[in-house]
């Protein structure tokens, strides 16, 4: 789980971030400090390492409730900028990342058994209305709940 406030103002303070950020043109803070491996500002002391732009959140901005992210509205992951960040909750959260690219969707996803070419002949199976969504299932090679959801867009709503 992540730090408190109380550990956060400890690690690190509003004159760090200052310090270790330059303005850019596009009005971001640029952190010039290390990086986490996924891009975020990093910081690191004792041991410990925070994501900076969500101690920025908290030092300029105000406390981050639980159960909410702090986004980068400016797309850029090392900066630092309050005025470039908002809270969002799990489903902002995921609507963000969606937006970003940042969610592996259809093909992208390891997880997956389908593919496009796939979808789109269980939509056709669908719309013929000789199949069950059963039937559609075992003709493909995926559970019936999955066809279901297909047809119905829930799942694969990108592929047309």
């Amino acid at each position: 789980m992540g730090m408190n406030a109380r550990e956060i103002r400890k690690l690190i303070s509003a004159d760090d971030i200052l310090e270790w950020s330059r303005p850019t043109r596009g009005g971001c803070w640029q952190w010039e400090g290390s990086l986490h491996n996924d891009g975020y500002a990093a910081w690191n002391t004792g041991g410990r390492q925070v994501k900076v732009h969500r101690a920025a959140y908290l030092l300029f901005v105000g406390p981050i409730p639980k159960k909410r992210f702090v986004c980068h509205t400016c797309r850029n992951k090392a900066c630092v900028n309050p005025d470039c960040l908002k809270l969002v909750d799990h489903k902002g959260l995921y609507e963000h990342n969606l937006e970003q690219g940042n969610v592996a969707r259809g093909e992208r996803n390891g997880f997956s058994t389908l593919n496009a070419k796939k979808v789109r002949r269980i939509r056709r199976l669908a719309a013929s209305g000789k199949y069950s969504h059963r039937q559609i299932g075992d003709i493909v090679g995926c559970h019936q709940t999955n066809v279901t959801r297909i047809v119905n867009r829930m799942y694969w709503g990108h592929i047309d």
